[in-house]
């Protein structure tokens, strides 16, 4: 559960904002009613006509950073945001000073010793949703820009925050309240209220709930990996050169390589940007039929990872003939997403392509070695994992699974309600209890009325500062 203290606005908060370890720049965040105050303990303006307490807001102000006992730890800038026009609604004050370890230490301890309560990871953010700055759907997105590691997640991640996801939810929300309301009034004076027109009602919610519900939830499908990467994993038998292409499409050599199999015995993972798609690309050991207890440890790793694997990157050895161990290999991954890599293109084939025919996935000439084919594989993959689908437009956001989650068990509860009100006779009470559910599954993604294990969940992805 959330501690009790983490709604209580009374607290005067302060944490570093910026990352660990030296930079060229370091924010102290200070946010509560005592920021102010706490400021005049932290700060000296350069123009002693200022007062520390009461900067002029949104205006960087330079002056001299004051640790414990007045003693000056930098030169800084300081910038005052008055309530309620601030991140979190309330007073906040920031100091800029250079980036160093040393410096931000000092000014966090002063701030602490000033009155100010650690900040907990995400709590500047928690303040701005119970402020309505903003809402659970877009809180959660600054988490996800924070985490993004590469521009298509950045994008979805800012459409969410500017609301994208709340202006096709909120219809959504209008719709279910006012059908909730009118089914209640049926239910609590049905002396004074016409018989529920069911059917009609039925049908509004069907075309201004239920369908808007739908497509964010089928767009959440497609658009998945561009949001959250994909798990990509290469496999093959043994000594077909998996570490090698693993390396050569991450730049570096992260992977064990040498010329005897069964060098790999345990899955190795690195992010890697192929296709447009951020993606785990995984090395795994070689699914051969080597004896020996770590032979078969390491293919039932490798097994395991194919059970999770949004892509099979199959590799086959085009400088030797097929195996038995290449043929199992591609019998296993059938029923996978997957590219075939027909590796070590440099030497004389041994076989062609076309021998692949029937395989059902596209099949592409590279070489490790010599680093050639790299690109269209990279393109390949990106496609296969995306399903020839573009990228979301700029501005238009995609739920993450958490929400995706919440929204088809709201969609669930709508349609229960729905075949209610077009029964022959309608049990406005079943229809009701059905209306509230869907409410209250809108509220895990909204924030409206969420419960605090929701919003637990949502901010303990958050870092400290943010």
């Amino acid at each position: 559960m959330i501690a009790s203290d983490f709604y209580n606005f009374h607290d005067t908060i302060a944490a570093i904002a910026t990352p660990a370890g030296a930079g060229g720049i370091g924010i102290l965040r200070i946010s509560g009613p005592q920021a102010g105050e706490v400021a005049t303990r932290l700060f000296a303006p350069r123009d002693p006509r200022l007062d520390p307490a009461a900067l002029p807001p949104r205006r960087l102000v330079l002056g001299r950073a004051l640790g414990s006992q007045g003693r000056e730890v930098d030169q800084v800038l300081a910038v005052r945001f008055p309530a309620p026009r601030s991140y979190t609604t309330q007073e906040v004050v920031e100091l800029q000073s250079h980036g160093g370890p040393a410096v931000l230490r000092a000014l966090l301890a002063a701030a602490l010793e000033a009155g100010c309560r650690l900040a907990r990871p995400g709590e500047f953010t928690l303040r701005a949703y119970l402020g309505g700055r903003l809402d659970l759907s877009q809180a959660e997105a600054v988490a996800q820009l924070i985490a993004a590691q590469s521009e298509g997640e950045a994008g979805l991640a800012l459409a969410g925050l500017a609301g994208g996801l709340s202006q096709v939810l909120g219809p959504v929300r209008r719709a279910l309240t006012l059908a909730a309301a009118t089914v209640e009034a049926a239910i609590d004076f049905p002396e004074e209220t016409n018989e529920l027109a069911g059917p009609a009602l039925a049908e509004e919610l069907r075309a201004q709930a239920l369908e808007p519900l739908r497509r964010v939830v089928a767009r959440r499908q497609s658009g998945r990996v561009w949001r959250e990467g994909a798990l990509v994993v290469l496999c093959g038998r043994p000594n077909v050169g998996k570490s090698s292409l693993f390396n050569a499409l991450l730049g570096q050599n992260r992977a064990i390589v040498t010329p005897t199999a069964g060098t790999t015995r345990d899955a190795i993972e690195e992010s890697a940007l192929l296709g447009g798609v951020v993606c785990r690309l995984t090395d795994t050991a070689g699914l051969g039929l080597e004896p020996g207890e770590l032979e078969a440890l390491g293919r039932a790793a490798a097994r395991e990872r194919l059970g999770r694997a949004d892509l099979a990157l199959v590799v086959l050895d085009q400088g030797a003939p097929l195996t038995g161990e290449d043929r199992h290999v591609l019998d296993i991954t059938r029923d996978i997403s997957r590219v075939l890599t027909l590796n070590k293109s440099d030497l004389m084939p041994a076989w062609q392509a076309e021998e692949l025919a029937g395989e059902g996935a596209p099949a592409l000439r590279v070489s490790a070695k010599h680093s050639s084919g790299l690109e269209e594989l990279a393109e390949a993959v990106g496609a296969a994992l995306t399903g020839g689908q573009p990228e979301p437009a700029p501005g238009e956001a995609v739920a993450s699974q958490r929400q995706a989650e919440a929204l088809v068990a709201c969609a669930a509860a709508l349609e229960r309600a729905i075949a209610g009100l077009e029964a022959p006779e309608v049990a406005a009470e079943l229809v009701s209890l059905d209306l509230a559910g869907a409410l209250a599954r809108l509220g895990e993604v909204d924030g409206v009325d969420a419960p605090e294990a929701v919003i637990e969940a949502v901010f303990d992805q958050f870092c400290v500062g943010k």
